[in-house]
Formats: structure tokens, sequence, C-alpha cells
């Protein structure tokens, strides 16, 4: 099997250089995480009073379709074209290895939304706001932050999962 580069163009210079190669490093912990669990632990439902949460499968869903909306933020915002509220169907991740191409599709998405503020000064990017659907207000570089660590809880969550 051959594994996707979660980026196109790794090792950029400047915020958005080190923000990309980061949250790459996290996808592919997450996808690491991911990979260890059986086909019968990953379609294993438990109660949660979030659906997003109640087995591998729908937190893994959960986190690729996330991927992609934070980028769908930026884009919105730069009048790229952008998805509303992008969902992974849940379809898409059968088994675990389905997960690390979809990351990989939602990190070059976003590598291109943000492609402009490469070599930019911080003032070009923070011009750039949009409130998010938890509240505040941000700016790219903000989700960008926001996503890597959104991959980081997730793969904490997986790591603690009851097998």
């Amino acid at each position: 099997m051959t594994t996707p580069a979660f980026l196109d163009r790794p090792g950029r210079s400047g915020a958005f250089g080190a923000l990309l190669d980061e949250t790459a490093a996290a996808a592919d912990a997450f996808c690491r995480v991911v990979e260890r669990f059986s086909l019968e632990t990953w379609h294993r439902e438990q109660p949660s009073n979030d659906p997003s949460t109640v087995s591998p499968r729908a937190i893994a869903a959960h986190v690729c379709g996330a991927a992609r909306r934070y980028a769908d933020y930026i884009r919105k915002a730069l009048d790229l074209p952008y998805v509303d509220v992008y969902e992974t169907p849940i379809d898409k991740v059968r088994e675990p290895f389905d997960v690390r191409p979809l990351l990989a599709e939602a990190l070059r998405y976003t590598e291109e939304a943000v492609e402009g503020f490469h070599g930019q000064p911080e003032e070009a990017w923070e011009k750039v706001t949009f409130a998010v659907r938890w509240g505040p207000t941000y700016d790219p570089e903000m989700i960008l932050e926001h996503g890597l660590v959104h991959l980081l809880r997730h793969r904490r969550q997986l790591e603690r999962w009851r097998v």
C-alpha cells in the first residue's frame, strides 16, 4: 500500500509552513494510532451523548470532517470554493486504513487555502477573520492551530480507548 503524502509542499518557511508541517506530523501520529485498531474494535460502539464519539470509526470520521471544515472557514473568508458544513460520510471510513488518505486530502485542501499567506507579513492574515460555529472570531493562523490540537486531542482519546 502506498502511503499518501499529507502535504504537497512540506517544509515551507514561516508560520503557515510550520503549522502545516506540525499538522501533518499530528495527522501521521493520529493515523498510526488508528491503524492499530482491529476491525472488530474499530466498529464496536459504546454509549455516548455525542454520536461522533461512539466508536473509533465515528471519531475518525469526525476528525476527517473537521479537518476539511477548518479549511472551509478560510476558503469562505477568501471567497474560494468551499463546502458549507462538510461531513465525512461514515462509509468512507470502513476500516482504519481508510483514514490516512482522507486526512491527506483534507490537509492538501488546507494547504491550498493558505497558499497566498506564505511570505506575507502577519498583518495580511490577521485581517482575514471569521466567526466559528462555537462562537469566537478566528483568523487563519488560529484555525490551523485549533485543527492541530484537534488531531492531538482525538489521538489521545483513541490511545485510551477501551479495547
